[in-house]
């Protein structure tokens, strides 16, 4: 009876883990969070800076495609969205929706020097600022 005895012993401590697994496994995962937490820490305005380009690249983008093909500039960014030819088709590119930058204001479109040009005002929507706050112009007129 003995052995059958272990045998069972044996049996029970194999069907779960001891508390000491567990807080090893604990651990564990607290370590990687804090890892993974300390590591993500700055990709939020990383990634609204890179919508920001991003979405000033295709504005002026399809500004120069619509340009290219009627031989003339889009007065607004409207005009951009679902562009339309002279005979009511869809236009060469057009933008399927108005923009809005990561704070969801709009973006600032005007012909200077006979080129669009495109500006995001920042967090602030404001001329000016710095950090978040700082004003975005596509082409870049400061390189």
């Amino acid at each position: 009876m003995s052995q059958i005895q272990t045998e069972r012993q044996l049996i029970r401590r194999r069907r779960g883990f001891t508390l000491l697994e567990l807080i090893v496994v604990i651990t564990i995962i607290g370590i990687l969070t804090s890892i993974v937490v300390v590591s993500t820490r700055g990709a939020g305005p990383k990634a609204r800076h890179t919508k920001v380009v991003a979405d000033m690249k295709a504005i002026h983008d399809v500004a120069m495609m619509l340009y290219n093909s009627t031989g003339k500039w889009p007065e607004t960014i409207d005009a951009m969205v679902n562009a339309k030819d002279e005979n009511g088709q869809p236009a060469v590119a057009s933008l399927e929706k108005f923009p809005k930058d990561p704070w969801l204001n709009e973006y600032q479109y005007s012909i200077e020097n006979g080129e669009p040009v495109i500006k995001c005002l920042g967090s602030d929507a404001a001329d000016g600022g710095d950090g978040e706050a700082k004003d975005f112009t596509y082409p870049d007129t400061e390189q």
